[in-house]
């Protein structure tokens, strides 16, 4: 009779010692943000004793996805806002109070004081300094966005080696739990360890790239973006994900790679991509200045053999805008002939007023034509594709001191200010100081009304540019400040759900120790039982 009652006493204190074991575990665990509250099972056998029969974890998988799923989004928006941080500090130094409107505000005010003043060589000087200031701010910030983009690419890749590391681990916990429990189930499947840790690696994988989690009967778990493409099954397999040329691939096992780049929706990796294409739009605007500077701004010269069509025109066959006649001499000053322009026609005479040529319309194609055909002994005329996607007309003497006149105010003889393709290149033409000082003093006047206009359309660019990037920015904090407080509360509901509470926790404990010395004091009546049976 005492062999049976030892048995299901000694039974009995092992059962209460493991339970008081899940007890302490959960309050150690009490602040691990992946742990889950663990209950045992214990279920009574009268007359027979008691079982341990399970450890319960007290977990909510829908409310997981959700709150992993509202992680991966504030993690999105918190990657991006800090990358369009940086991109503000590239355009505005701090410290310094200078920024894109300073350099472009001060180029063209200097060009509007040697307009008013054209032999102050102080104001020379300074339009100089404020050409080069200008062009070479624009170089850098172009330099600092391409540093920052290639900063992104080796983050990107970065992420995606930790995403492939952490699908490998959930695939490896998948097996671990299919081996342990089997090896626990008679004693309770205590293995919710492993889905901790399991957990841990899904809060962090949904924070990377946006997930589907599905949970079978023992814990494993399905993983898969949020567009269907598996990345974990439940037992035999993981996928993995590469980067390559600018792209995100998803691996299939038939050896093929499908492109997943614009199909993610959230996580750091999503930001990143988009950060990216950021960078790429407001690397076009700032492109967009440099080359509408070197397509637009001329000096008016007294000296320089060459006239430009100041208006730059959208094609080469559209009439370019006003009538005119543009009047040629040779270096002797005498007319060599005439060219009138006017909406329908272009009309070619020599210099004895006899017609040479009849064009139906007066566009670039045509008095580019008129010029080198009946003209071309004293001048050289030339399409110009200017790198803003604009042309415009320019026309060289070939004999020395000849020179155009245009009635139609269109043609101007001058030289551009800056050089080059756009933003990687820019720079103030290498003859700029020999130019200033070469103005045609008569075309100050009208300079200036044309250097009021570009001022405007440069103005309207930098806005641009400044806008996009200040109310990106803008729009990222906001939705970032709404979605973090839908993740805080999410976080809270979670917690109340699953999370641990100290308070029951010793409670329980104190519970278990008392029946387990109720338990051990049995255990030592018997003993005195036993030792007084034997007496007798």
């Amino acid at each position: 009779m005492f062999g049976a009652s030892f048995g299901i006493i000694s039974q009995a204190l092992d059962i209460y010692r493991k339970s008081l074991d899940i007890r302490n575990r959960n309050v150690i665990n009490a602040n691990n943000p992946d742990y889950v509250e663990e209950n045992p099972v214990v279920e009574s056998f009268a007359p027979v004793g008691i079982n341990f029969q399970d450890v319960r974890r007290d977990q909510n998988i829908y409310y997981v996805n959700l709150r992993n799923s509202k992680l991966s989004l504030v993690r999105y928006l918190e990657e991006r806002s800090g990358i369009l941080s940086n991109v503000e500090g590239i355009f505005q130094e701090l410290f310094e109070g200078t920024g894109i409107n300073d350099y472009t505000n001060r180029f063209y005010r200097a060009y509007l004081d040697l307009m008013k003043d054209p032999t102050n060589e102080g104001a020379k000087n300074e339009l100089y300094n404020a050409a080069k200031s200008l062009s070479d701010f624009i170089r850098n910030k172009g330099r600092d966005i391409d540093e920052l983009g290639n900063s992104l690419d080796f983050n990107i890749r970065q992420t995606v080696s930790r995403i492939n590391e952490l699908l490998r681990k959930i695939y490896v916990i998948n097996r671990d739990i299919t081996v342990t429990y089997a090896q626990t189930y008679a004693r309770g499947k205590d293995y919710k360890n492993f889905l901790d840790i399991r957990d841990k690696y899904l809060r962090e994988l949904s924070e990377l790239i946006n997930i589907n989690v599905q949970e079978d009967e023992i814990g494993r778990v399905k993983v898969t973006t949020s567009k269907g493409f598996a990345l974990v099954d439940f037992q035999d397999n993981y996928w993995q994900l590469e980067y390559t040329g600018g792209r995100l691939f998803w691996k299939s096992k038939s050896g093929g790679d499908v492109d997943i780049t614009d199909v993610i929706e959230s996580g750091k990796i999503k930001a990143l991509f988009d950060a990216k294409g950021d960078l790429d739009r407001f690397k076009d605007e700032l492109d967009a200045i440099a080359r509408d500077l070197i397509s637009s701004v001329k000096l008016p010269r007294a000296n320089s053999g060459t006239w430009y069509l100041i208006k730059n025109q959208s094609d080469t066959t559209s009439y370019i805008g006003s009538s005119g006649t543009l009047y040629l001499y040779d270096s002797s000053n005498n007319p060599v002939g005439r060219i009138e322009y006017a909406s329908g026609s272009l009309n070619v005479y020599d210099a004895s007023n006899t017609l040479l040529a009849t064009y139906s319309e007066a566009n670039l194609q045509n008095l580019e034509n008129a010029i080198d055909t009946y003209f071309g002994s004293y001048f050289d005329a030339d399409i110009v594709n200017n790198p803003d996607g604009t042309y415009t007309l320019r026309i060289s003497e070939l004999s020395p001191n000849s020179r155009i006149e245009d009635t139609g105010g269109n043609f101007y003889e001058s030289s551009p200010v800056f050089q080059g393709t756009g933003l990687p290149d820019i720079a103030p033409v290498s003859t700029l100081r020999d130019d200033i000082d070469d103005l045609d003093y008569s075309l100050a006047d009208t300079f200036s009304d044309f250097a009021n206009s570009w001022w405007d359309q440069s103005k309207q660019r930098v806005s641009d540019l400044v806008n996009d990037i200040s109310t990106t920015q803008a729009d990222t904090k906001d939705k970032l400040r709404i979605e973090s407080a839908l993740l805080e509360s999410l976080d809270r509901k979670l917690k109340e759900m699953q999370g641990v509470s100290i308070d029951k926790e010793f409670m329980e404990i104190m519970k278990i120790q008392r029946t387990y010395q109720a338990v051990a004091r049995i255990v030592s009546t018997i003993d005195e039982l036993l030792q007084t049976t034997l007496n007798m």
